[in-house]
Formats: C-alpha cells, sequence, structure tokens
C-alpha cells in the first residue's frame, strides 16, 4: 500500500498511487498488491472505503493483464475502473458542487447542458475551478475532475487552466491542493497530472 502523510499505510492513497502506477507504465509487485488488498478487513470499511477497495481492485486487475491484449479490451476495463472512480465524489455530502457535477457528467452518455453550465460556472478566473460557489480558492481536485468531464464532452474552459497549474506545480514535482498548502502527497499528483492530461 501507499503512505499518507503521516507514514501510515493508506487504503485512500494506495488507490491514487496505483492509478499513477498503472497509467504511467511503472511496475509494482503483484504479489504484494494482492497481499496487502487480502489483508482489509472489508467489513469494517464505510461506504466511501468500499469504493475505493473496490477501485483498488479493479486497479490490481488491470495491472495483471498484459500489456499487448487487444486496445478494445483495455479500454472497457479502464472505463470501468474510471466510472467506479467517479462513484467517490458521487458518495459525498448532497451530490451537489463541482466534483459531484463532474461525476455526473463524465458517467453519462448525454451531453448534459446544465451539468455543462455548471462546471464553467465554477471556473476561477485563475484557470482553477471551486469546490463550491461560497468557496474563494479553487483546487486541484476539482479542477483535475471538472476539466477531465469537459473535455470527455468536447467542452472547452472559459479560462486558460495552465496558469494555474504552473503555480500549483512545486520545484519537487509535486502539486499542491491549493495555494494555501506548502506541501503535496500522491493525491494531488494524481489530479495535476490528470489536469495535465487534458491539456495534451
Amino acid at each position: 500500500g501507499r503512505m499518507n502523510r503521516g507514514g501510515q499505510p493508506d487504503l485512500y492513497y494506495t488507490m491514487f498511487g496505483w492509478m499513477l502506477c498503472y497509467v504511467l507504465g511503472i511496475n509494482t509487485d503483484s504479489s504484494r498488491r494482492k497481499a496487502y488488498l487480502k489483508a482489509i478487513e472489508t467489513a469494517e470499511l464505510d461506504a466511501l472505503h468500499q469504493i475505493v477497495f473496490t477501485v483498488c481492485k479493479q486497479i490490481d486487475s488491470l495491472m495483471s493483464l498484459p500489456r499487448f491484449m487487444p486496445s478494445s479490451l483495455l479500454e472497457r476495463a479502464s472505463g470501468d475502473t474510471i466510472l467506479r472512480f467517479f462513484d467517490i465524489y458521487q458518495s459525498h455530502g448532497s451530490g451537489e458542487g463541482t466534483n459531484a457535477w463532474a461525476a455526473r457528467l463524465a458517467i453519462t452518455q448525454e451531453h448534459d447542458v446544465e451539468l455543462v453550465e455548471k462546471l464553467l460556472y465554477m471556473q476561477h478566473e485563475t484557470g482553477g475551478f471551486k469546490a463550491h460557489e461560497g468557496i474563494v480558492l479553487p483546487d486541484m481536485l476539482s479542477t483535475g475532475v471538472a476539466l477531465f468531464a469537459l473535455y470527455e464532452k468536447g467542452v472547452t474552459p472559459k479560462y486558460d487552466v495552465r496558469p494555474f497549474i504552473e503555480a500549483h506545480w512545486q520545484d519537487d514535482g509535486s502539486f499542491v491542493a491549493t495555494l494555501l498548502d506548502e506541501q503535496g502527497d500522491v493525491e494531488y499528483e494524481f489530479y495535476g497530472l490528470l489536469t495535465l492530461g487534458c491539456l495534451l
């Protein structure tokens, strides 16, 4: 598993670490991944971590697949994992706000104009996206998932996102959540690279 900021093994951070390893083609020990998952008492997990555990299992399965298998099968398996990943944002709070809207837009087959307009409204002039209307600062999480959902639907954001990314990109290569943070972690490394990937 991957460590949280306190240096403890953490299922949530493990999910992001494994996703990065899969996307970047970094090899990890399959037997250690499976042993980590087997040791987790799933009955003691709350609803959010049940979803996280499911995503971890799917990522483990993806990393066990041969890279030379048909791309259509890889895309289907990866797509299923992405859908489960977005379930995390649906499970939070009232189901309102940038992350929940982005999740709904990403998993729907239709171009939901209302959701698109809501997301575009949440973009700050610095390029990032705010999590909720009453929040002053945009953050990397909301920016990553909003941008992914919009780009999946072929929608261009109102403002250039690159200044926001550069401002949150640390000298050591990590990304911070907001400009109030001084330290990045594997979660925001994922969201930073997700944001960058949307711009390619």
